[in-house]
This record gives structure tokens, sequence and C-alpha cells, in this order.
């Protein structure tokens, strides 16, 4: 039931994300992630499994990542990204602070846990 629910409500998500990216509508889009992750989180409960309990790397990363944005004033907004289960987690971060979040997150998960991506303009291309 709780996949169910997720999954109408998400696609009612990404066609309000869209939107927001057509209007150069930041905050909405950004608001859109927020709820998106925590319907991830609270609904697919795929951010750790019940076979480990203990291991709980990605729910430790969103709460650092939370807590980056609190102390430092950072406009930032983070989720669980992939497939959940030892996958990873999407964060937003101004570009100004990206060096300190991906210090702030090696600092604890180990040398290159972080990667800094950029956005294109173009999105998605085929390079071949």
């Amino acid at each position: 039931m709780l996949r169910a629910i997720h999954f109408f409500d998400e696609n009612r998500r990404v066609d309000s994300q869209r939107r927001a990216l057509a209007e150069n509508d930041l905050e909405a889009y950004f608001e859109g992630v927020r709820a998106s992750g925590l319907s991830s989180f609270r609904y697919l409960q795929n951010v750790y499994t019940n076979k480990n309990v203990a291991e709980q790397g990605l729910s430790l990363a969103l709460c650092l990542t939370e807590h980056f944005f609190d102390r430092e004033g950072v406009r930032g907004v983070c989720r669980v990204h992939g497939g959940g289960f030892a996958g990873t987690i999407q964060a937003y971060v101004p570009a100004d602070r990206a060096a300190d979040y991906a210090a702030a997150m090696n600092a604890v998960f180990g040398a290159d846990s972080c990667y800094v991506l950029r956005i294109r303009r173009s999105g998605a291309v085929k390079v071949f």
C-alpha cells in the first residue's frame, strides 16, 4: 500500500517539478525534491534494509547533510537517490559551498565518497 501511495504521489510531483523548471522556479523544484526524498524514506522505506538495520549510511548522510545546511546557513536540499539500500544521496548545494560540503562528507565517509557534479543547461545528451 505504501509503495502505491508513493508511486501516485511521485507522478504528481514529477509534473509539478517539470512545470517549476520550465518556469525557472527553483524553490518549487527543490520543494518537490525534498518531498520526493521524504516520501522515498517514509513510504518506500528504501534508505536502509531491515536485514541489517545497524547499517544506516544513507540515513546518516541525509542527517549530516541537513545538519550542514542548518549549521552553515546553506539553502540546499537532499534526498536518497537511485535504488536505495546502500545507494547514494543527491544533495543540491550552492556552488560556493560545494567544496566545504564535500570535505564534510569525505571526513565521515572516506576520501572521494562525495562527488561534486554540475548540471548542464542541455541536460542529458547522446555523445556517440
